[in-house]
C-alpha cells in the first residue's frame, strides 16, 4: 500500500532457464463480476481513449477493445464503476512504454488488464520498471456518487507530479514557450482549397481564403485561424510529396501573406509519416484523383517503412477510402525526420504559423520489426523517444525562425505535453470516431486531468448550417465547456458565413465574447473540476458514425456546463444552451433563463 494513499501498487518480474522473447505481460489482470450492481444499468466503464470514452452497461455492450499507449491511450488509466462503488487501474511510467489498456468479457465478467509490450529480444530475465496502482473510488468533492470525474482525479494526483508537468499552461505562456497568439480569441476555420465554387462547380478556391476569412470574422468579431485543407501538390492526404503546394509556392505566399496583414493567422496538417501508394478517390466536393507513388516508395521509402520480422513493409489501407492505399516510413529512421521537420520547415517559410503533424494519433505508431533498423523490434521506449526528439526538432527549429510558431499533433498525448502549443481535440463529437460504438459516451477525461498545463482546439470537424441543427449547435456548445477553441469546418462544401443559423452564430459569438471577456482564463489556464447535472430537459439526439450509415442515439442535457477552477482558487461556470427553445434552470440560488445559441458565466469567487 502507498502511503497516505488508497492507492495498492505492484510490480511484476519474469526469469526463465533459458532465453527467450516475451511478446508481452498483461499485469494487473483483474475479473470483475458482471452487472456490478442491479441490472447493470447504471454500470460505467472508462477508458482513456483520445480525449476520453466512456461505456455504459457493459453487460449489454460491447466491451472488448484494447488502446495503445502512447497513441490512442492518451493517458495511462482506467476505471469500471456503479455509481456507488468503483475500481480504477494505472501505470505509472515516467518513460512512455509500449502498452495496451485492455478490457473484455470473460464468461459472466468483465476483464480488465495493462498489457506491457516489449521488444523482441531474447531475455533470461525480465522486471517491470515502474509501478502499477489500484485503487477503489469514491465522489468527487461536491458530489454525491461516483462518476468517470472520481477516477480522473485520483489519475491527475500522479500525472502533475510527472516530467511532462514541469509548467502550467499559464507558466509556459508566461515565459515565451506557448506564443501568446494561442490564448487570444480565435476561430478556427476549416476550408479546403480545392472544392465547391458558389455556382455548384468544382475549383480553384485559393483566390477565396482571404475573403472567406474576413467574412467570418465579420460573423463572429474575431480573427481567423485558418485551417488551409487539400493544400498539398497532388491531393488531400497524399504524402510525402506535398510540394509545390496546390496552386504554387508564390500564389500560396501571396495568400499567407494578405491573411498575416489582416490579422489572421494560417494552419496546416502533415499526413504524418504516411506514404501514400495508391489513391483513387472522388467526392461531391472535390475532383477524382488517382495518384500512383509506388515506384518512388520503393526507390526511396520501402527500406525505412514499419516492417515485419522478414523486412517486408506494412501496407495498409486500399486506394479508394480514407487516406488512400499507405505504407509508414519508421520514427526511427532519417527519412522519417526529413519528411517531418523538412516540411515543416518550407511550410513555415510559406507562412504558415501553426503545424500539425496528423495521423500519429496521441504519438502513437505500429511497431516496427525490420531487423536492420536502429532500434530493438517490437515494443519498448524507442518509438515514443524517437518521435519525442523528431518532434522536439520541428518545434525547436520553427521556433528559432519565428517565436511564435506553434506545433500540434492529433489528438492529445500526455507524454508530449512539453512539446506542444496546442492539440487537435474531438470533445464535440458523439457516436463517430473516436466515440464510436453502441453504449459509448465522450467525455472529456484529457480535458480534466490536463486542461489547466495545455488548451487544445476544436477539430476539423465542427460543421455549420444554413437550417437549425442540434447537432451544429452542440458541437459548438461542447467546444465552449471543454475549454476547446472555438472551430467552424467548412473543408470543400461552399458556405456564406452570413447566412449561417442564427443560434449557431450567436453561440459561436457567444463563446468568443466569453473568451475575451471574464470567462478568457479560465478557458486559457483554468482547472476542470466536477459539478453536479443540472435539472434541465433532456434532447434526443441522432449521431451518426462515420460510415454515414450506422445511427447512434443518445440524449444529452439541453444545457451544457463546466466548472473551472484556478491556481488562486477562483471558480466559475459555463453554460450554453443548445436547445431549439428557451429553457430555465437553477444554478445554486440563481434562476437562469437561456435562449437557444446563449452562453453565460458565473464566477464564484
Amino acid at each position: 500500500m502507498e502511503k497516505a494513499s488508497p492507492h495498492l501498487l505492484g510490480r511484476i518480474a519474469i526469469r526463465s532457464k533459458a532465453p527467450c522473447r516475451i511478446a508481452e505481460v498483461r499485469f494487473p489482470l483483474v475479473t470483475l463480476r458482471l452487472p456490478f450492481a442491479g441490472n447493470g444499468e447504471k454500470d460505467r466503464v472508462l477508458w482513456p481513449e483520445c480525449d476520453g470514452t466512456l461505456l455504459s452497461n457493459p453487460s449489454l455492450n460491447r466491451a472488448d477493445r484494447q488502446f495503445r499507449y502512447p497513441g490512442v491511450a492518451s493517458m495511462q488509466m482506467m476505471a469500471a464503476f456503479d455509481p456507488a462503488a468503483g475500481l480504477y487501474l494505472a501505470a505509472r511510467d515516467r518513460e512512455a512504454h509500449t502498452k495496451t489498456f485492455c478490457t473484455r468479457r470473460s464468461g459472466k465478467g468483465l476483464e480488465l488488464s495493462i498489457a506491457h509490450v516489449l521488444p523482441q529480444t531474447a531475455v533470461s530475465q525480465w522486471e517491470l520498471g515502474y509501478d502499477v496502482a489500484l485503487a477503489g473510488l469514491r465522489p468527487s468533492a461536491g458530489l454525491k456518487k461516483i462518476t468517470w470525474e472520481a477516477a480522473a482525479d485520483l489519475y491527475r494526483e500522479w500525472a502533475i507530479r510527472q516530467p511532462w508537468c514541469r509548467q502550467t499552461m499559464a507558466q509556459r505562456v508566461t515565459a515565451g514557450d506557448i506564443p501568446k497568439w494561442v490564448t487570444e480569441p480565435t476561430l478556427v476555420f476549416t476550408y479546403s482549397l480545392r472544392g465547391q465554387m458558389q455556382d455548384g462547380k468544382l475549383g480553384d478556391r485559393l483566390p477565396l481564403v482571404v475573403e472567406q476569412t474576413e467574412r467570418w470574422r465579420n460573423v463572429v468579431d474575431a480573427p481567423i485561424t485558418c485551417l488551409i485543407m487539400s493544400w498539398e501538390k497532388l491531393d488531400t492526404w497524399v504524402t510525402p510529396d506535398y510540394f509545390p503546394p496546390y496552386g504554387g509556392e508564390s500564389r500560396f505566399a501571396a495568400m499567407t501573406h494578405e491573411l498575416h496583414a489582416r490579422g489572421h493567422r494560417a494552419m496546416v496538417y502533415l499526413s504524418g509519416l504516411h506514404w501514400t501508394l495508391h489513391k483513387d478517390l472522388a467526392g461531391p466536393d472535390r475532383p477524382r484523383v488517382l495518384v500512383d507513388q509506388e515506384a518512388e516508395f520503393n526507390r526511396r521509402g520501402r527500406a525505412s517503412a514499419i516492417s515485419d520480422a522478414k523486412g517486408e513493409a506494412v501496407i495498409s489501407g486500399t486506394p479508394d477510402k480514407g487516406v488512400g492505399q499507405t505504407a509508414t516510413i519508421c520514427a526511427s529512421t532519417a527519412l522519417a525526420r526529413e519528411i517531418l521537420a523538412g516540411t515543416s520547415l518550407r511550410c513555415q517559410q510559406l507562412g504558415i504559423d501553426c503545424v500539425q503533424v496528423d495521423q500519429i494519433v496521441g504519438g502513437g505508431m505500429k511497431e516496427c520489426y525490420h531487423p536492420r533498423h536502429d532500434h530493438p523490434p517490437g515494443g519498448g521506449t524507442w518509438c515514443s523517444q524517437a518521435l519525442y526528439r523528431l518532434f522536439e526538432d520541428i518545434r525547436k527549429t520553427g521556433k528559432a525562425c519565428d517565436p511564435s510558431f506553434a506545433f500540434a499533433i492529433e489528438e492529445p498525448g500526455e507524454f508530449y505535453l512539453p512539446l506542444l502549443d496546442t492539440y487537435h481535440a474531438r470533445d464535440l463529437h458523439q457516436g463517430r470516431w473516436p466515440r464510436s460504438g453502441a453504449g459509448v459516451l465522450g467525455v472529456p477525461l484529457f480535458t480534466h486531468v490536463y486542461h489547466d498545463y495545455l488548451a487544445g482546439y476544436g477539430s476539423e470537424g465542427c460543421y455549420v448550417s444554413d437550417k437549425p441543427s442540434r447537432l451544429a449547435l452542440y458541437q459548438i456548445g461542447m467546444n465552449l465547456v471543454c475549454g476547446k477553441m472555438p472551430s467552424v469546418a467548412i473543408w470543400g462544401r461552399w458556405c456564406e458565413p452570413e447566412k449561417v443559423d442564427v443560434s449557431q452564430r450567436l453561440l459561436l459569438k457567444a463563446h468568443l465574447d466569453l473568451w475575451r471577456g471574464p470567462a478568457g482564463e479560465f478557458l486559457n489556464f483554468g482547472q476542470r473540476v466536477a459539478s453536479p447535472d443540472l435539472d434541465v430537459p433532456s434532447l434526443e439526439m441522432t449521431f451518426t458514425e462515420k460510415d454515414g450509415k450506422t445511427r447512434r442515439p443518445l440524449s444529452v442535457p439541453s444545457v451544457l456546463h463546466s466548472t473551472w477552477k484556478l491556481a488562486d482558487g477562483r471558480a466559475g461556470t459555463i453554460f450554453a444552451c443548445v436547445h431549439d427553445k428557451p429553457v430555465e434552470f437553477t444554478f445554486g440560488k440563481e434562476k437562469l433563463k437561456l435562449e437557444p445559441g446563449e452562453a453565460v458565466f458565473r464566477k464564484r469567487e
